[in-house]
């Protein structure tokens, strides 16, 4: 699907924060840093799709789509196809940022005026740091104090000493405020993709050998690195032998459970040929099973009949490889409910509040945000709050005054023709202040306090399963 939100409000205020940041690069190191981005993905392409060899250990051999050297060049990218390369993108990345570059924008002039703002904006776009992921959190925190009229400023990092990241002042009070933002995946859910990527590539690789088209839903009841490297080969054999014409293949055993159905190639390629869909994409899972499930784990291996690109600069254009027909598919979902797995990734705050609180000066009251985004599903997300309140309640601040904590879980959802965000703002507090009258980060107002969008997530998914 081409990229259609130029016209679309926060689309335009993306695009100031945009042109700000060049600006502020300076155009000729925004032209190499562009480059490199460009050259990564023309390199990932050429291997991808078989002009050239891939030299590489196992544990890459799926490269990312995403630039890692340089996030905050690769994010830019993004926002800057929207307007000038349609056709060119990457869905599930660009729904992490958009949201983030279009607050800054929409309150740049207000962002400016915060003290120390511009040292804040070198280090966003400093590419030796390369962290804009939890810059673009502080910025979001700072913006929230001024919309509720605090006075903000920035506190410059020294390497003599631990200092927080803002200072707050309002009606002659004072706090420090210390921003964290958890890295985006636990080790833990590193690991068992990896885990996975073992397992999954050898199945992917059998169908594609035999020119076989299947979608395979598959549920692990166990760590994934508990069970066989050829389990999901195994079990895929075991379904194929017991199959009756026309049935749905079901297999159910201590570890896992896997249902089977076959996939009709002739109507694929019929929907393939009547729209313009992006490989590697949410619209290409829809156009091969019927629907994208936003955060679900898919893998795709897809034996490619006619590509096609769609753009007008090939120097510039990246991610702008669309199918219009295949010979064969292999669709994996998979998810994994066992409750070691669950609590592994559901990744508690413990450290970031140590050294959060470690950041606070003792002279005046302090104040934490801790950011994540939700990557794994609403039943870690529920683990995760309940891990959360235990280590608030039971924590040891020694001698800060720490007057209130606040834990930002922000969903950043891709959708098959869109994208979109939810977020939960947990706050515990000693007193009144700070007086919030919008916790969030990424939404003006609100109407109304509901439950955590993990909860009705969790209400979706359950009563989903029972009408089934």
């Amino acid at each position: 699907m081409l990229n259609i939100y130029a016209n679309e409000e926060w689309a335009i205020d993306a695009k100031k924060a945009l042109i700000f940041f060049i600006s502020r690069m300076g155009d000729t190191k925004w032209t190499e840093r562009r480059a490199k981005v460009i050259s990564y993905f023309h390199n990932v392409e050429s291997i991808q799709y078989g002009t050239k060899e891939i030299k590489t250990d196992e544990k890459k051999a799926i490269l990312p789509i995403a630039v890692y050297e340089d996030w905050i060049a690769w994010y830019m990218y993004l926002v800057e196809s929207i307007f000038y390369r349609p056709s060119c993108g990457d869905t599930l990345q660009s729904a992490r940022i958009f949201p983030f570059f279009s607050m800054i924008g929409k309150n740049l002039s207000t962002l400016l005026d915060i003290d120390g703002i511009e040292t804040k904006i070198d280090e966003l776009l400093n590419e030796k740091k390369n962290q804009p992921d939890a810059i673009f959190f502080e910025l979001a925190v700072a913006n929230l104090y001024c919309k509720n009229g605090w006075k903000v400023c920035f506190i410059p990092e020294s390497i003599f000493y631990k200092s927080p990241d803002l200072q707050i002042r309002k009606n002659g009070k004072q706090y420090w405020v210390e921003c964290k933002r958890m890295q985006k995946v636990s080790d833990y859910s590193e690991n068992e993709r990896l885990e996975w990527q073992k397992r999954s590539i050898k199945l992917s690789e059998l169908l594609n050998y035999q020119k076989l088209s299947y979608y395979i839903d598959i549920t692990f009841k166990v760590p994934v690195a508990d069970t066989d490297e050829n389990i999901l080969v195994d079990t895929f054999i075991d379904c194929l032998k017991a199959k009756e014409s026309g049935k749905i293949m079901e297999s159910k055993t201590s570890q896992i459970e896997v249902i089977i159905k076959t996939l009709d190639i002739s109507s694929i390629n019929k929907n393939l040929e009547d729209k313009n869909i992006r490989n590697n994409s949410p619209e290409i899972i829809e156009a091969l099973i019927g629907e994208y499930i936003s955060g679900g784990n898919y893998v795709t291996a897809l034996g490619y009949d006619e590509l096609y690109k769609l753009g007008t600069n090939k120097d510039m254009d990246v991610l702008n490889i669309y199918v219009n027909k295949i010979k064969n598919a292999c669709i994996m979902k998979w998810t994994n409910i066992s409750d070691h797995s669950i609590d592994m990734k559901a990744k508690d705050i413990k450290r970031l509040l140590v050294k959060a609180v470690n950041q606070i000066p003792s002279d005046n009251p302090g104040i934490i945000h801790i950011g994540y985004e939700n990557l794994d599903g609403p039943y870690v997300e529920r683990k995760r709050f309940l891990k959360i309140q235990n280590t608030i309640q039971n924590f040891d601040y020694k001698d800060k005054d720490i007057q209130a904590i606040f834990c930002n879980n922000i969903q950043l959802l891709a959708t098959s023709n869109n994208f979109d965000w939810a977020e939960t703002a947990c706050f515990y507090k000693k007193s009144v202040d700070p007086n919030l009258k919008n916790h969030l980060l990424l939404a003006d107002s609100i109407d109304k306090f509901n439950q955590p969008h993990w909860e009705e997530d969790i209400y979706n998914l359950e009563k989903k399963d029972s009408e089934d």
